[in-house]
């Protein structure tokens, strides 16, 4: 999230893969459906957590608790490598890659919804934490700690 809004994105989108995928797209033909601005994490871990509908649900909530907007999480087809390439007519080539099926979690950060987004110079001191580098600088949860917990509101 942070590297996102570090680039001036208001929102993102975060493939998890497990700690084994490899990633192996070709420079000449990357994938044609945007998937070179999601960001991927590798952790087994999270796979197993987000896998499951009624984890995600969960993590859902929390996420709109702490005021994100436009929460989606599912599973959903990621390309991994490239199978092969087929030449069309006109000697262009096309790339058909090999997917997998991984749970993505996609999420906004806009203050207010349905507003337009122009530009405001002002320069007014806010007393709540809105940049996500300076929320960024709390220290992280531990994923198995994160896990323990949502299980134990489960039980």
């Amino acid at each position: 999230m942070v590297a996102s809004a570090q680039r001036g994105d208001r929102e993102c989108h975060v493939v998890v893969l497990l700690d084994d995928d490899v990633v192996d797209w070709d420079e000449e033909f990357p994938p044609q459906m945007g998937e070179e601005y999601c960001q991927t994490v590798h952790s087994t871990a999270m796979h197993r957590f987000f896998k499951y509908i009624e984890n995600r649900d969960v993590a859902k909530q929390v996420m709109k608790d702490r005021g994100l907007k436009k929460i989606r999480c599912g599973i959903e087809g990621y390309p991994t490598h490239k199978e092969k390439i087929r030449r069309r007519p006109g000697g262009r080539a096309e790339v058909i890659y090999s997917y997998v099926q991984r749970p993505f979690i996609h999420m906004s950060w806009e203050k207010e919804e349905a507003k337009s987004r122009h530009v405001d110079f002002q320069c007014v001191k806010s007393k709540s934490v809105t940049n996500l580098a300076e929320a960024n600088a709390d220290p992280p949860l531990e994923l198995d700690v994160v896990i323990l917990y949502v299980l134990q509101k489960l039980m």
